[in-house]
């Protein structure tokens, strides 16, 4: 089960959820009541995200295998390096997975499945699974139902490719980084770069030293990378790092599942997992919860002021003001000239809406121009045996780019509506319901298309493909084999079938290199064509929903909120006739309600307070 609803407050806060949504509800604002048990529920369903990323062959999947101690949970013979996540998280029972692209439900497989689709096809190194875009995994897991959830990133040979783009964006929704190396050599520079970029999206990172048992100088490895941290990374030089060795703890879960208690505790201590599963648990899925507490805790102050205010209203007119229709009349009043076609607050959000659809603008313009360099150094860098890997960088790249443009539309479009919303007087503006999913142009991008070229057949036609290629040095030695063919002719034969080959041979694949670089930028040309030409309108496609949405949701909250005045005002006007008898019993109710609403926003306000250890 997951942990008490915060670290701070625990059953205080539960409690005071509880009460707050049930006097709302008692005090006719029902929608404030489903916020406040919606924040509370949040709080328990919503585990901390930890994504583990790193280098290819750095033990990332070895690492989650040993922590869950489940050896073969995620496959880590063959690489895989695609575009794929792997999310592990709490379930009551075994189950897995496979998301494929416009379906976010998934195809349910098992979990001996899971590298099936994870993983690339060992032999051609191409997806088995094309479309399939994430995995899930449900465990009963202990470390898992106490608040986390762990996803695992593709591992890629240097952490500057499509699917280091995919994993930064993907940073903008997690509550912590594992960031994966091993004993074997320092950090890399790519690595060093992928952290510099990751403190923009991540605060809380911790550093694994993995394969300690097989390296026996870790030691001096762990003191060069975090010195190389404090040089080129220093906003995490004082991140912890933790030395482990995968193997020594899966050793110690088959001891324990044998029955030797005492050999699986001292495996498990020397493999150094407890320090990393006690700081996962406490401080990462902890502080996660206390976060979400706090964040629920605000959402009831907020409830409780607006249900304070209106108890004050009530209480004054119970005691029959003679202001109070005065000022509900001329507070309807001011929403009914918001509500009017020359109110000025639409042309404010419309502003609002440009301004961020240009800012997306701006960004995206930045990304896909640095997308665009990097796949220029793919195309004069590519190899034979690197057109799938280029394939899948680039794919992963675009993805990458929609997330982050999607990330900030979101975050920006909260704040615009917030404002406005406060401005008008009709707080709860706390959702923007849109689609923002990968646009359905995007999902079929061109493939990488091979040319062929018809080539030149026998002896005659490699030696004209590449006698001009010859060096002097060639020419001189075959000089030699002739003059020395007049003594042994049947040399010149096998000498120069040798030469013929091997100079067939280097020659072909020279070209063969030259037309896949050929393809490749070819390739890279039609997907960032394609890219250009759908991501921008799809950009602005999706700001115009928001703001669509946005407009709405105020328009909604305005009708609600004079819905409310002219109830107050039709109230008050009912109590100027009322005598004191009947006016007494109910201003004692109300003064007794207020009171405890101040107490539940004393009791909010202390939650909310930053703490002493933060």
């Amino acid at each position: 089960m997951p942990p008490d609803p915060a670290t701070r407050g625990g059953d205080a806060l539960s409690r005071l959820l509880a009460e707050v949504a049930a006097l709302a509800q008692q005090l006719g604002d029902p929608d404030a009541a489903a916020g406040v048990r919606a924040e509370a529920d949040a709080i328990t369903t919503h585990a901390a995200r930890v994504v583990v990323v790193g280098e290819k062959k750095r033990g990332k999947s070895s690492l989650i295998n040993a922590l869950l101690r489940r050896p073969g949970l995620l496959p880590v013979d063959a690489d895989i390096a695609t575009s794929v996540h792997v999310t592990v998280y709490a379930a009551d029972r075994e189950e897995a997975y496979a998301l494929e692209k416009g379906d976010p439900e998934g195809q349910k497989i098992t979990l001996a499945q899971v590298g099936e689709y994870a993983g690339l096809d060992p032999d051609t190194l191409d997806m088995q699974h094309p479309d399939v875009q994430e995995v899930r995994v449900g465990l009963p897991d202990p470390l898992l139902a106490a608040g986390l959830e762990l996803i695992d990133t593709p591992g890629v040979g240097g952490l500057v490719s499509g699917h280091a783009a995919l994993t930064l964006a993907a940073l903008y929704m997690a509550d912590a980084l594992l960031f994966v190396v091993d004993g074997s050599s320092e950090l890399t520079s790519s690595e060093r770069d992928f952290l510099t970029q990751a403190t923009e999206r991540v605060a809380t990172v911790m550093f694994v030293l993995t394969q300690t048992d097989k390296y026996p100088s870790w030691r001096q490895v762990l003191m060069a990378d975090q010195t190389l941290i404090v040089d080129h990374a220093r906003a995490f030089a004082d991140a912890r790092w933790f030395p482990v060795s995968s193997r020594l703890r899966l050793d110690a879960a088959s001891a324990a599942a044998a029955g030797d208690a005492a050999r699986a505790a001292e495996l498990d201590q020397r493999s150094g997992f407890p320090s990393l599963q006690e700081v996962l648990t406490k401080q990462v899925a902890g502080r996660a919860s206390e976060l979400r507490g706090i964040n629920a805790a605000w959402a009831a102050r907020r409830v409780l002021d607006k249900l304070l205010a209106v108890q004050q209203q009530r209480l004054q007119a119970l005691a029959k003001n003679p202001d109070l229709i005065a000022e509900i009349t001329a507070k309807s009043e001011q929403l009914d000239r918001y509500r009017r076609a020359d109110a000025s607050w639409p042309r404010d959000l419309d502003r609002d809406f440009r301004e961020l659809c240009a800012k997306l603008m701006r960004l995206y313009q930045r990304r896909i121009a640095a997308l665009r360099i990097k796949a220029e150094g793919w195309t004069t860098e590519a190899k034979l045996a690197t057109s799938t890997q280029i394939t899948h960088d680039l794919e992963a790249g675009v993805q990458a780019l929609w997330i982050e443009l999607e990330s900030v539309a979101r975050h920006e479009a909260l704040k615009i509506a917030t404002a406005i919303a406060r401005q008008l007087g009709t707080e709860g503006i706390d959702a923007l319901t849109v689609d923002v999913s990968y646009p359905e142009q995007l999902r079929q991008l061109p493939d990488l298309q091979r040319s062929e070229e018809a080539r030149e057949e026998g002896m005659t036609g490699a030696l004209n493909r590449y006698w001009p290629s010859m060096s002097g040095f060639s020419v001189t030695s075959m000089a030699g084999h002739l003059l020395f063919a007049a003594v042994n002719p049947f040399a010149l034969i096998g000498v120069g079938a040798v030469v013929a080959a091997g100079l067939y041979k280097a020659g072909q694949n020279r070209q063969e290199i030259f037309r896949l670089r050929t393809d490749v930028q070819r390739y890279v040309r039609a997907v960032l064509t394609q890219v250009d030409a759908e991501m921008p309108a799809a950009i602005q496609d999706r700001v115009e929903a928001m703001q669509s949405n946005t407009r709405q949701l105020i328009t909604e909250r305005m009708q609600a909120r004079q819905r409310e005045l002219q109830r107050a005002r039709a109230e008050g006007i009912g109590y100027l006739d009322a005598s004191e008898q009947e006016l007494a019993p109910q201003r004692a109710a109300a003064e007794q309600t207020l009171r405890r609403l101040r107490e539940l926003a004393n009791q909010a306000a202390r939650l909310t307070a930053p703490s002493e250890t933060s």
